[in-house]
């Protein structure tokens, strides 16, 4: 979900321009609870799942950066699933305009309907909140380079939810605390997790969601945080500008970390996450197989491939390989916490999806199919054991039959008379 650090906005200078000239008109519109989102979607359950959504965003937002009441421009999000993605376009982008007088808008387009599962819709209302902090004041002029908020905070946010839905093994800290050296704070705020493969995305979601919470327990806090966004509207996004938005701190770039460090430990111990049992690890795989590929707008009468075996045509498409490296990364924490009986399979998959970020033309198809008949087959086999156990444990008896209750003491053997007993017996009769 990550995305550049800056993106021009030359192009986009007034109103009509930000509502999209080639996405109107749009049907239906709805005004969250707060007022600070319009939605824009000809559908009305998406409208209401996505003012949910970004609702619970904003309440997150506030817990961690101070309430918003008094202030903040709208953000608008238009629901454009099912019209022509502009090419170049990710599934999701959000961006910030110029519109009439100046004023300042920022707007989140969804173009594909797989932004509304997992994380990724939440990362793009984070994103769109961070803009909207950053240039409250300061509206950016068109044709003018802007800012965004960092990366690091966006994926942290999103981490948070993640973990409260699912959990986070502890395995995923223990490879963090066995690293011989302290992870640099330098190299984690110029990382770029859009360019990372999955192992590497996983823990880096973990270490950003260690570094908020470090930055929360500083006596700033939120307050901090808030200056911190705020400043980038002239400031660069380094540890320079951290550091001055926690005077707290001293300037001191190693005392920051050292509590990321501690952070990370603290949060091993009790963000552990139990191993899921096979109808659980099966339906978390089922939900992350949840996905359909684009119609081929020149091979209309084929049938367009879904689950798995959309993988290969997602992978193909345009930002595929970006899809990919997040769907394995997905795999990957899900394989952490999977039942050992369906880990190969979802491991599998996990290659599957990160052969497919690095090559998407590659032919998987094969691949593909024998991991979906094991599945099957181990899904099958499982239903069988617990059929067993289940009559095993309905036939077992309350009571005891009767027929054991007498207990009779066996036959006396009969009495050995070769030399070495009849020995044996006259020491045991001497009494020795």
């Amino acid at each position: 979900m990550g995305r550049p650090a800056l993106i021009v906005a030359g192009l986009l200078a007034t109103a009509a321009l930000a509502l999209g000239t080639a996405d109107s008109p749009l049907s239906g519109r709805t005004t969250s609870t707060s007022g600070r989102f319009v939605i824009y979607s000809k559908d009305a359950i998406r409208r209401s799942l996505i003012a949910q959504h970004a609702e619970a965003a904003r309440t997150t937002w506030n817990a961690k950066l101070g309430s918003d009441e008094n202030g903040g421009h709208p953000i608008i999000i238009q629901d454009l699933i099912g019209s022509a993605k502009p090419r170049g376009n990710p599934n999701a982008a959000t961006a910030i305009f110029e519109g009439d007088g100046g004023i300042l808008k920022v707007q989140t387009s969804i173009y594909d309907v797989s932004v509304l599962r997992g994380q990724a819709l939440d990362w793009e209302i984070y994103r769109a909140l961070g803009l909207e902090w950053i240039y409250r004041n300061h509206p950016p002029k068109a044709g003018k380079p802007f800012r965004s908020p960092p990366t690091w905070l966006l994926e942290a946010l999103t981490q948070q939810e993640r973990m409260r839905q699912d959990g986070i093994p502890a395995g995923v800290y223990a490879v963090l605390l066995r690293s011989e050296r302290p992870p640099k704070l330098e190299d984690f705020l110029r990382a770029k997790p859009e360019l990372m493969e999955p192992t590497s995305l996983t823990l880096y979601r973990t270490q950003a969601l260690a570094f908020l919470n470090a930055l929360e327990e500083l006596p700033e806090g939120g307050r901090g945080l808030g200056g911190f966004l705020s400043s980038l509207v002239r400031e660069d996004n380094d540890l320079k500008s951290l550091l001055a938005a926690f005077p707290s701190l001293e300037n001191d770039s190693s005392r920051l970390g050292k509590l990321w460090t501690l952070a990370i430990a603290r949060d091993s111990a009790g963000k552990g996450a139990e191993l899921l049992n096979v109808g659980e690890t099966s339906r978390a795989l089922q939900s992350l197989l949840d996905l359909s590929a684009q119609p081929d707008p020149k091979k209309p009468d084929r049938t367009t491939p879904t689950g798995a075996a959309a993988l290969s045509s997602i992978a193909k498409s345009e930002g595929g390989p970006f899809l990919m490296r997040q769907k394995s990364a997905e795999f990957f924490t899900l394989e952490l916490r999977a039942h050992p009986l369906l880990k190969p399979v979802i491991e599998e998959y996990r290659n599957i999806t990160t052969q497919l970020a690095q090559k998407p033309r590659k032919n998987v198809d094969r691949r593909v199919e024998e991991n979906g008949k094991i599945f099957d087959l181990l899904i099958q086999r499982s239903g069988h054991v617990d059929d067993y156990m289940n009559w095993f444990e309905a036939t077992q008896l309350d009571t005891l039959s009767e027929n054991f209750l007498e207990i009779t003491s066996p036959a006396a053997p009969e009495k050995r008379t070769d030399p070495i007993s009849r020995h044996l017996d006259a020491i045991e009769d001497r009494g020795w």
